[in-house]
C-alpha cells in the first residue's frame, strides 16, 4: 500500500511505514533492516530495561526494541527531523507500541550546536520549524541499560550531552563512527569514560531475511552501518567476537 509517498508493508517486527533509498528499500525489499545491530543490542537487553535510540528515524530500530524490553520496559526514542518524526510515531501507533516516549528534538549539550547541513547528511537538519533541543541527561530517565545513537555525525555531541546519565546508569553504548576525521574524540570520550570498545561493521542487507530474499540490491557492493559497541569495565559482560579497539586512533580496517 501507498500514501502520499510512503509504502506500508507488514514487516518483521509489525507494520512498517516507510521511504528512502537504504531504510525504506531495506523493508521494500527485505522486510528488515540491519538485523544484525538488532541482533547485537538483544544480546544486553533484558525485559523491563529502559534503552535510549539517538536518532531513531523512523522506528527501524525503535520498534524491535520496544519488543525487546517488553511491557514492562521503557524506549526513549529521539528523532530531530519533524516529517521523519511524524513516521516514527506512525509506526509507534500502528503496532499498538505503548512502551516508547518518542521526542522531536536535537540532542545537544546546548542550543548553540551547529545545526546546519543537507538532510541525508547530518541528522539534525531542521525543516521549516524552529528546532527544539534536549540533552539527554536532562531527560528524565530513571534508568537506561543500553544508549543507542546514530545521528550522521553529531554522536560525540550527544555522548557529551549525556555525561551524567552515563556516570550514574553505565549504560552499554552502541554509536556509530563512520567518519574517520571525527573517530578520534568520540573513541577518546567513550574510552575516557571507562568502557571497552569493539568494532560492528553492520551489514543492512542480509540473505537470511523476513522475505527470503536473496538478491542483495547492492552487490557487489556491501553497505554497511559502521557501529561501535562499548561495554563498561566494571561489569562482567562477556565480550562479543568483535575486534577490539586498540585506542583513540584506532580505525576499524586498519
Amino acid at each position: 500500500m501507498e500514501f502520499g509517498g510512503l509504502k506500508l508493508k507488514r514487516c518483521r517486527y509489525g507494520w512498517m511505514l516507510f521511504a528512502g533509498p537504504y531504510i525504506g528499500k531495506c523493508f521494500d525489499l527485505y522486510g528488515e533492516y540491519s538485523e544484525s545491530e538488532v541482533a547485537l543490542m538483544r544480546r544486553f537487553l533484558r525485559p523491563g530495561d529502559t534503552a535510549v535510540d539517538v536518532g531513531a528515524n523512523i522506528g527501524d530500530l525503535t520498534v524491535p526494541l520496544a519488543g525487546i524490553v517488553g511491557d514492562a520496559g521503557r524506549v526513549y526514542a529521539l528523532e530531530s527531523n519533524p516529517a521523519t518524526f511524524n513516521v516514527l510515531c506512525a509506526n509507534l501507533a500502528l503496532n499498538g507500541v505503548r512502551n516508547v516516549k518518542p521526542v522531536n528534538a536535537f540532542v545537544a549539550t546546548n542550543p548553540g550546536v551547529d545545526t546546519s547541513g543537507p538532510w541525508g547528511k547530518y541528522a539534525y537538519t531542521g525543516e521549516v520549524w524552529e528546532p527544539q533541543f534536549v540533552a539527554l541527561d536532562a531527560l528524565g530517565a530513571r534508568a537506561c541499560h543500553l544508549l543507542k545513537v546514530d545521528v550522521d555525525g553529531k554522536e560525540l555531541e550527544v555522548l557529551r550531552s549525556a555525561e551524567r546519565l552515563i556516570r550514574d546508569h553505565r549504560p552499554v553504548l552502541y554509536f556509530e563512527n563512520d567518519d574517520r576525521a571525527q573517530s578520534g574524540p568520540l573513541l577518546g570520550f567513550a574510552l575516557g569514560a571507562g568502557y571497552d570498545l569493539y568494532w560492528h561493521p553492520a551489514p543492512i542487507f542480509r540473505p537470511d531475511n523476513f522475505f527470503e530474499n536473496p538478491e542483495n540490491q547492492w552487490a557487489p557492493r556491501t553497505i554497511v552501518s559502521l557501529m561501535v559497541l562499548g561495554l563498561p569495565r566494571e561489569r562482567p559482560l562477556a565480550p562479543p567476537e568483535l575486534r577490539r579497539v586498540r585506542g583513540a586512533d584506532d580505525w576499524w580496517d586498519a
